[in-house]
């Protein structure tokens, strides 16, 4: 909104202390003020803890020989929090001086990085403890995990499909796995998953799941959120058996044979407390269903302490229509919501896209 930089210098030295967080694009019409203004952030931010930088190329030059690219001008290496949208080969290899980086996003990874220099700025970054990378491009998973030791949650989307394991992150809770749908992903991805960590695994996010990932998916015996946009609906009853599960977001690859299998999922996963499901679940048995589901909770709430169900409905569905159907809610035993509500385990991070490309959901 100021294109003035020394409207943004007059601002900045009012209240650069209580800057936390930029977003910043670089390239197009403003490559000429974004060193500049980067010069006032190291001069007036100093607690500045994350940087979202977007390169638009179209009309970006590279620096001229001794030039320092963008990255380079960033004097605040205490950065907490990295995201990177398109950036060009050259930047990335600069991620190495931000030594104290606890979350990193690359969106977009130069065709022109090869493995051996991701590993090598991975290895001044043994802080780490989110990372999220998202290939243009499909490529395998650079062998990162023994640089961050520290890694509690990693997203991958757009990755090879042959990828056969993600590596041993000791410490890794949560695992985002997107792919394209015209791909095949390796069932031994899922076989190494449940190798390594059944007993870590507590947050799993997965585009879609064939019939042969089941079984390994549910070896994950701790996992406390499930969500899958596509999951197999004859194999709807495995879920079960991940009795640990305290939020479950589900979509079927087709319409159920009958909502009712979804009660006996509650009956297993007494820890459940929220429920979120999209749009291919027959309008017609809801009425029978959330009075089936309500028993359920009943009986569990007369044999031990319940807490009420959140069920979020992704239907696209008519005003008395959700009124009739919340009509039949005993709201202390479950909560209706069809405004998409997100619980603590699924609320998506700030490098979450509220879509994935050739899905129609969420």
């Amino acid at each position: 909104m100021l294109k003035c930089l020394s409207d943004w210098e007059y601002l900045l030295k009012l209240c650069g202390d209580c800057v936390l967080e930029c977003e910043l694009r670089h390239g197009r019409w403003d490559n000429n003020i974004t060193q500049p203004f980067m010069c006032l952030l190291n001069s007036h931010c100093q607690n500045l803890r994350h940087l979202h930088l977007i390169f638009a190329h179209s009309d970006l030059k590279p620096p001229a020989e001794g030039d320092l690219n963008i990255l380079q001008v960033l004097e605040r290496k205490n950065l907490h929090s990295l995201s990177l949208i398109d950036a060009k080969a050259a930047d990335v290899l600069q991620l190495h001086n931000f030594i104290e980086l606890e979350a990193l996003h690359i969106d977009g990874f130069d065709a022109e990085l090869k493995d051996k220099d991701i590993i090598e700025q991975f290895k001044a970054l043994s802080g780490l403890r989110r990372l999220s990378l998202r290939f243009v491009s499909r490529r395998q998973l650079p062998p990162l995990a023994a640089h961050c030791p520290l890694l509690e949650h990693l997203s991958l989307e757009n990755f090879e499909g042959t990828l056969e394991d993600v590596g041993d992150f000791p410490r890794l809770r949560s695992l985002r796995l997107l792919w394209r749908l015209t791909i095949c992903v390796n069932s031994q991805l899922f076989r190494s998953l449940a190798m390594r960590y059944a007993n870590r695994l507590e947050q799993l996010q997965l585009t879609k799941v064939n019939w042969e990932y089941v079984e390994h998916i549910v070896m994950l015996q701790n996992l406390k959120a499930l969500t899958c946009y596509m999951w197999p609906a004859t194999l709807l009853g495995y879920i079960s058996k991940l009795e640990q599960l305290e939020c479950l977001a589900l979509q079927c690859t087709e319409s159920p044979a009958s909502m009712m299998q979804l009660v006996d999922v509650v009956a297993k996963c007494t820890k459940l407390q929220h429920l979120k499901l999209g749009k291919r679940w027959g309008l017609e048995e809801w009425s029978s269903f959330l009075i089936a589901l309500q028993e359920e909770l009943r009986e569990q709430a007369s044999n031990a302490a319940r807490r009420p169900l959140m069920l979020t409905l992704e239907l696209s569905t008519s005003k008395a229509t959700q009124n009739q159907l919340s009509n039949t809610i005993n709201s202390q035993l479950l909560q209706l919501d069809w405004l998409g509500t997100a619980c603590s385990l699924c609320t998506p991070d700030r490098h979450t896209k509220p879509t994935i490309p050739g899905l129609n959901w969420l």
